[in-house]
């Protein structure tokens, strides 16, 4: 068991001895790479109608690290459903797209805080398995981590009591407002710190994983949320899971802090990549119905299709507010085009039509 020992350690911590030559190489990396995509968000057609898919991608891979089977196409295809015929596992990755986006507006401003942690908490487990223990607020009562249905003695973690959230967050907070390190490196502190304490009775991992975008665009090293740097932690796991626990065991922030550099360096410049081929791909299909009568309407209901690439009549029909008979027409030019595939039926005898070199971009990362 690991007794975590977070009460008897300085926060911040020394980090005099982790400045070696490939260290400082790998912040110059990252911060190469993060500046990139802020540069090219800067020329996108529209970086908050690209911004979504990006979105969808990160509560995804979030939100499987803890276990959710649900996909990202099985969270566009629920858009076509009543919120009741929503399974938990799409639930909670459509909430976390929202706690994100909640986040996002609340830090424009005020300060990322813990009022802003509990809220995105509250947002993320509305309504979702573990959405029972109090969302939004801290957890009164100790807990461990380990395999389901052990003791605290067999814990592979037992964060600190109860008790001490309060002061420890406060601390958090205070970090968050204050810190005069490298926002990169505050933000792998900021990481790991919040997961060891823990304070939530569920949620701590998603909920520690949205602090990281939300830290970086508060600290204006992002300036839009395309980042998803969990896709990296979900495909190093393992990686990623024992690199945080050799902090809480022997302080070996160097590795930590060099893998979390890593993380977000690649998933910079994967996100650089896939906004740069939807951008060119939305322009390609703007240019496509630049002659077409009524092209201004066309072009909004091309916006939705990039927004949510499964549609049908009467979703675009209630979301942008036209008659049905309108976008039957206009859904007809996208598909002459070539823009929208071939439509298949659901059970109500609804015609859904994909975005599908939108699909296929998104399915590659």
């Amino acid at each position: 068991m690991n007794n975590n020992n977070i009460l008897t350690l300085d926060f911040p911590p020394n980090l005099d001895k982790i400045w070696t030559k490939d260290f400082a190489l790998q912040l110059a990396a990252t911060e190469g790479s993060i500046s990139a995509l802020n540069q090219a968000v800067s020329l996108l057609h529209n970086p908050n109608l690209l911004m979504r898919p990006l979105l969808t991608k990160e509560a995804e891979s979030s939100s499987r690290l803890e276990g959710t089977q649900a996909s990202m196409d099985d969270v566009f295809k629920s858009a076509m459903r009543p919120d009741s015929e929503q399974s938990d596992d799409v639930r909670e990755i459509i909430n976390y797209q929202n706690a994100l986006l909640r986040g996002e507006h609340i830090i424009k401003t005020r300060p990322l805080n813990q009022v802003v942690i509990r809220q995105i908490h509250s947002v993320l487990m509305s309504n979702v398995r573990g959405g029972s223990a109090n969302p939004g607020s801290f957890r009164t009562e100790n807990v461990w981590i380990g395999v389901l249905g052990t003791g605290m003695g067999e814990a592979r973690y037992v964060p600190p009591d109860a008790v001490h959230i309060p002061e420890l967050m406060k601390n958090v907070e205070e970090f968050m407002s204050n810190s005069q390190m490298h926002p990169l490196i505050a933000c792998g502190l900021l990481h790991h710190r919040f997961e060891a304490i823990h304070p939530f009775k569920d949620g701590n991992g998603r909920t520690g994983r949205l602090l990281i975008t939300l830290f970086l665009l508060k600290t204006q090293k992002l300036s839009k949320p395309m980042l998803y740097p969990s896709g990296f932690f979900e495909k190093n796991k393992d990686i990623y899971v024992k690199a945080l626990n050799a902090v809480d065991v022997n302080q070996d922030w160097y590795s930590w802090l060099l893998f979390f550099l890593k993380a977000i360096e690649k998933q910079a410049t994967i996100s650089l990549g896939v906004a740069s081929e939807i951008d060119k791909l939305f322009k390609d299909y703007k240019r496509l119905i630049q002659e077409t009568a009524a092209h201004m309407a066309l072009g909004n209901v091309l916006e939705f299709c990039f927004k949510q690439p499964y549609v049908t009549v009467g979703l675009i029909s209630s979301a942008l507010g036209m008659p049905a008979n309108t976008v039957r027409r206009y859904i007809t030019t996208l598909e002459s085009k070539g823009i929208l595939d071939q439509p298949y039926t659901i059970a109500r005898g609804e015609k859904v039509y994909t975005n599908k070199a939108l699909l296929e971009i998104l399915r590659k990362i």
